[in-house]
């Protein structure tokens, strides 16, 4: 869909050319006149039936004489199931009556947002559906059903999941004071809290919260066409105790948790927040649909950040990962360096929601806006990871090998493909051990960049592009092979650059 604003009342013509990976598989054109106003031009066109693949599009608006007035750019991608490629997006408001579910979700669309955290929807956490239509949430908000109910039905129209969220062990302090039997309790034998504002359950499989949850969950998801569920926790405590004092594997009780869940609902998206990579062994391993990891300290630095998503793909076999990390909106190159990073490694961040805005605070209503600038950067960056998903999505393997040999300012990552090779390349230079709690500058910009790596393949041919430039296609690049050794001089390097190597086949 293209929407075009005219100033006059002109004939014109809409040229479209699609591509995929490094080449231009369909162009198609179209005669429109122009009227005074917007305008909205629809494009129908089949996709293969083959899942993951990206694509680019761009777009030219052509006068009568055939000079262009106008290009556009952006991607698309087709997916056999949105979790193998989640682009997670959020919602926090549900106020009666909201005006602007259609203008909220379109402007999420154009980041390829595809799933949504519905946060804080809820009754309350122990009883997840209100009882009547509007309600008043823990925190004194005004809610309503029927909002929540139009935003799943916006998300649909647009491709988008809707995952509800609900916290495994949480429940109101009205309810914890009356069943102290299924409290969790400390060493000490005290009942557990939560800032003084929600009581800790027995998260043990098969205890009454654990049954009572399930029941929850199960009436979430008959009353309402949510797509799955969206499972938190708080972090600590790592361990716990029954009101008899019984110890309380908590890791194994999520890990049963998200078991029992998909048993009941097998077609229902699960994901279980690992809060700061905790118990990640157990959540990895467990059968939820991708991981999601919220990064808390210790874990303060970008090498943290790319440590973590790594394993996370290694212990999971793979999965998507999601992360979430909270920066607030005049840290533009804190953002800028984490979604390359991730995205770079097969993940992707949970980041924009309401209108496009920001998700800064672990308290997702307190979003912040996006300046222009970086609005415009991030819709690059998404449009890029889309078009190249078969290279930079989670169906792309990470690989040790070849090792790279570059200046030590820059951080790599290999990904690969059968038939070909995908050297992720992303500036440090200047910052030296980057905290991404802590603002960091601009990059040394980075020209005529030297880079070696040996490779036992012949490549047939060799291409760069960065989501850095206004045109994200794939540009030749010349490589020189001594031996086994690859030498190839980047012109230049801003924040992220990938250099694609399409290798020969071994006859």
């Amino acid at each position: 869909m293209a929407e075009v604003e005219a100033h006059t009342i002109v004939s014109a013509a809409i040229h479209f050319s699609i591509f995929h990976l490094d080449g231009t598989i369909d162009a198609l054109s179209y005669p429109i006149t122009l009227k005074r106003g917007n305008q909205v031009f629809t494009l129908e066109w089949a996709a293969p039936p083959i899942a993951p693949r990206g694509y680019g599009l761009i777009a030219e608006l052509h006068d009568p004489s055939g000079t262009v007035i106008d290009t556009i750019s952006t991607a698309f991608d087709v997916l056999s199931d949105w979790t193998s490629f989640p682009r997670y997006g959020f919602l926090t408001d549900f106020a009666t009556k909201r005006s602007d579910v259609a203008t909220t979700l379109d402007s999420l669309t154009k980041f390829h947002i595809n799933g949504l955290q519905f946060y804080d929807w809820q009754y309350r956490h122990d009883k997840l559906l209100p009882f009547q239509t509007e309600y008043i949430d823990p925190l004194g908000r005004s809610l309503s059903l029927d909002t929540v109910r139009d935003f799943i039905g916006a998300a649909h129209a647009r491709g988008m999941a809707a995952m509800p969220y609900l916290a495994v062990y949480a429940a109101s302090l009205d309810f914890w004071r009356a069943h102290p039997e299924w409290a969790l309790y400390d060493a000490e034998g005290q009942p557990v809290t939560f800032h003084d504002f929600l009581g800790l359950m027995d998260p043990t499989p098969g205890s009454p919260w654990m049954e009572h949850l399930h029941q929850e969950c199960s009436e979430v998801l008959a009353h309402l066409p949510f797509d799955g569920l969206h499972v938190d926790q708080y972090g600590d405590p790592k361990e716990g105790f029954t009101a008899v004092g019984d110890p309380i594997d908590i890791p194994t009780a999520f890990s049963e948790f998200i078991h029992t869940l998909k048993e009941i609902h097998p077609r229902a998206s699960v994901v279980f927040n690992a809060v700061g990579n905790w118990p990640i062994e157990e959540l990895a391993n467990a059968p939820q649909d991708f991981v999601y990891i919220e990064i808390w300290e210790p874990n303060v630095r970008y090498r943290d950040i790319r440590r973590i998503v790594a394993e996370a793909r290694s212990l999971s076999g793979g999965k998507a990962v999601v992360i979430a990390l909270y920066l607030p909106g005049n840290q533009a190159e804190n953002v800028l360096l984490a979604d390359a990073l991730i995205f770079s490694l097969g993940g992707s961040r949970i980041e924009l929601g309401e209108k496009a805005r920001l998700l800064a605070d672990p308290y997702f209503p307190k979003h912040e806006p996006l300046s222009p600038s970086l609005k415009r950067k991030l819709r690059r960056y998404y449009d890029f990871v889309v078009r190249y998903g078969e290279w930079l999505g989670p169906s792309a393997s990470v690989s040790q090998q070849p090792e790279v040999n570059v200046l030590p300012g820059v951080w790599t990552v290999v990904r690969t493909t059968p038939g070909w090779l995908v050297l992720n390349l992303i500036n440090i230079s200047g910052l030296g051990d980057p905290r991404w709690d802590k603002a960091q500058p601009t990059p040394t910009r980075l020209t005529t960049l030297s880079i070696q790596l040996d490779l036992d393949q012949s490549i047939r041919h060799a291409w760069w592009a960065s989501p850095d430039s206004d045109d994200l296609s794939l540009a030749p690049i010349t490589w020189i092979l001594n031996d086994k050794t690859v030498s190839i001089v980047l012109p230049e390097l801003d924040h992220w650059v990938i250099i694609v190597l399409e290798l020969k086949s071994e006859e």
